[in-house]
């Protein structure tokens, strides 16, 4: 193995993502032959000793899959009211070192990859990557596509004042009082979908994710998961 940089070595051994990683050696947490290291862009090779908490840790088989979370799943792993991780849907997902690519929020369904590799885990979480998401959101009020690209042309404002551009409505399906909204967006802000509705006078009642780049959930219903190969993920992270 060529010397890699201690935070990578980490992701690979299944310890998290590349900025979890980040975080245990800003901590301390981390030696390599017996010396905590500090150093961010360290590097290890190897025959290097890594431990983790005073417990070696090595590379793990990394390992692929893809979930269709359903609503009430977390997907952080520190909760104090005994809520389900979506990592426990599958069995033994914690000891294969297995994580969430980005999160959805409590109430948010879809498309979701689990995985205990930390390079890829921050190639598509990353901004940098501009790798897109599609979401489908019943939201309150009557809207129309060309309403919707009309109020979204100059991009829109947060409730922070953050500017969100980009913003692609594919679709808009009136329901009553409500509408049904396809759209893409490569933001990754918490909340982004409901605070862009917020901020166009509206309110999204129900949001499901239902891509990632070019992937979709193939069929997988809620709660349901399937292992896949790291090329099958990488050939539709399109952007």
């Amino acid at each position: 193995m060529e010397p890699v940089r201690l935070q990578r070595y980490l992701a690979r051994c299944g310890l998290g993502s590349r900025r979890a990683c980040e975080r245990m050696i800003t901590e301390g947490r981390v030696s390599v032959n017996g010396t905590v290291v500090w150093e961010q862009g360290a590097r290890v090779g190897e025959f290097d000793v890594v431990m983790v908490d005073g417990r070696a840790v090595a590379p793990e088989k990394l390992r692929y899959f893809i979930i269709n979370k359903p609503p009430g799943t977390i997907s952080v792993d520190q909760d104090l009211r005994g809520r389900r991780y979506i990592v426990d849907l599958i069995p033994g997902g914690r000891e294969m070192g297995l994580f969430p690519v980005g999160r959805l929020d409590l109430d948010t369904s879809g498309l979701m990859i689990l995985t205990n590799d930390g390079d890829l885990g921050n190639r598509i979480a990353h901004p940098r990557y501009g790798i897109s998401k599609e979401y489908v959101a019943l939201v309150k009020g009557r809207w129309s596509i060309g309403s919707l690209k009309e109020a979204s042309r100059d991009g829109v404002k947060l409730d922070d004042g953050s500017l969100v551009r980009d913003i692609v409505f594919l679709q808009a399906e009136p329901r009553g009082d409500r509408t049904v909204v396809t759209l893409r967006i490569h933001e990754g802000r918490k909340h982004v979908v409901k605070r862009i509705f917020l901020s166009l006078g509206s309110r999204v009642i129900e949001l499901h994710r239902s891509a990632i780049g070019e992937l979709g959930p193939g069929g997988l219903r809620e709660g349901e998961w399937r292992e896949v190969r790291k090329k099958d993920i990488l050939e539709r992270m399109k952007t």
